[in-house]
């Protein structure tokens, strides 16, 4: 009885004793068996928003000292793990720090991994944008040969787009494409990476540039200078009589020249044609000519100018009598008009009507449709370019068509037939 009071006398602390007891020996077996690896496991980002950028990726750190429970014979490397953040659900924030877990899993299924460091740290996912920016030529130190000059710059694209984390994006201010001058004194004409910089020249990294070059032409001369100057246009030649110049047109009115300071003085201001012939000309004189530029001297962008010369002479009037005649009459038509002449008011240049031989002037009335009858028809007056009619009086005649009686038919005629013989009377005793 003693011995069964002594056994179930506080029972449920003897009970917890025994439990206890038994835990810390499976812990003290299982950490016999644990293992610690101090090597390095680089942790890779999954699931990062199309919109945003993880701020400075290579610097994530690396998961160690990995804490796990494996047979003596099993091997364990780098590669017998991975370790990811999942950026699913992070913030999309340039300023803002966000804490994620760390998942660490065995890739060999031998392997119980038991603890890690880290298990948490800290990102910011940078928003994406976009930006536009300027593009410019630049020419590294001591890259322009001695004595040379660059002259007009042309570039297949003024401006690019730049996309990029916002924090990197904010640092850009243009777009710098390197060219190198050749010893040689040629134009450079060739494509240029473009690498964009912020406002010191520096480069800035993490952002793409659309398009990522340009085409690039400098014009490469000796001490050379750009000068724009109005095109002058030249005429040579006399007009005809009672003619003279009321404008010039030019296209274009001004152009670009190119050469050096004394050559270009030459110009005295202007651009002058090759000369543009107008002897006797009577109307508007219309060239396509090149220009007459000293030597040393090039125009850019053209090798020819479109000159109009636009010629006028005073107008005046002149009232003339004009006959009329039937146009198109049939042959087995009689025409009658009422009148056969009018009287017609021309007018024009003073030089054209003075030219103009007005005896060869016919007024005309149309009557090839014209059947029998009297009819009131149009009188038509043709005149050379550059004379119109001023007025027509009348405007309109008569005409009245007939059709001629068809000849008689004539009367067949007798045979003549033999008279008898007259009879001889006796002669006289």
């Amino acid at each position: 009885m003693t011995l069964l009071r002594f056994v179930f006398h506080h029972w449920a602390l003897k009970l917890g004793a025994v439990a206890l007891a038994i835990v810390l020996y499976v812990g003290m077996i299982a950490l016999q068996n644990a293992q610690v690896w101090s090597g390095e496991v680089p942790i890779t980002a999954v699931n990062l928003p199309a919109n945003a950028s993880l701020v400075i990726p290579e610097q994530l750190p690396t998961v160690t000292h990995i804490r796990f429970i494996a047979a003596p014979d099993v091997r364990i490397a780098p590669e017998s793990f991975r370790a990811t953040i999942d950026l699913a659900n992070t913030a999309v924030s340039d300023s803002e720090n966000s804490p994620v877990r760390v998942q660490l899993v065995a890739l060999d299924n031998r392997i119980q991994i038991t603890d890690f460091e880290p298990q948490q740290i800290s990102v910011t996912l940078d928003p994406i944008v976009h930006k536009t920016v300027g593009v410019r030529v630049i020419e590294p130190p001591g890259s322009i040969p001695t004595g040379l000059t660059l002259g007009t710059q042309t570039l297949s694209a003024q401006q690019v787009d730049v996309v990029g984390p916002q924090s990197a994006v904010a640092k850009v201010a243009y777009a710098q494409a390197q060219v190198r001058i050749d010893a040689s004194g040629l134009d450079f004409n060739d494509d240029a990476d473009l690498v964009a910089v912020d406002s010191s020249g520096v480069k800035v990294d993490r952002v793409q540039l659309t398009p990522a070059s340009v085409h690039v032409q400098i014009q490469i001369g000796s001490e050379l200078r750009t000068q724009t100057v109005p095109v002058n246009a030249v005429t040579t030649g006399k007009l005809a009589d009672g003619y003279y110049i009321s404008a010039i047109d030019i296209t274009p009115p001004v152009i670009s020249v190119r050469g050096q300071a004394d050559a270009l003085a030459l110009l005295h201001g202007s651009a002058a044609t090759k000369p543009i012939s107008i002897a006797g000309a009577t109307h508007d004189v219309s060239v396509q000519i090149s220009l007459n530029l000293p030597a040393g001297v090039e125009a850019l962008d053209v090798t020819t100018v479109s000159i109009v010369v636009h010629l006028q002479s005073p107008g005046s009037t002149r009232t003339i009598t004009v006959g009329v005649v039937p146009d198109g009459a049939r042959s087995d038509r009689i025409y009658a008009l009422s009148t056969p002449s009018i009287t017609v008011t021309i007018g024009g240049a003073t030089a054209a009507l003075d030219a103009f031989d007005t005896s060869t002037l016919v007024a005309t009335v149309s009557v090839g449709a014209l059947d029998a009858g009297t009819y009131t028809v149009q009188v038509v007056i043709n005149l050379p370019p550059g004379i119109k009619s001023l007025s027509v009086n009348p405007p309109t005649i008569q005409v009245t068509v007939t059709i001629p009686a068809p000849p008689p038919t004539p009367t067949p005629s007798l045979s003549p037939s033999l008279s008898p013989a007259p009879s001889l009377s006796p002669a006289p005793s």
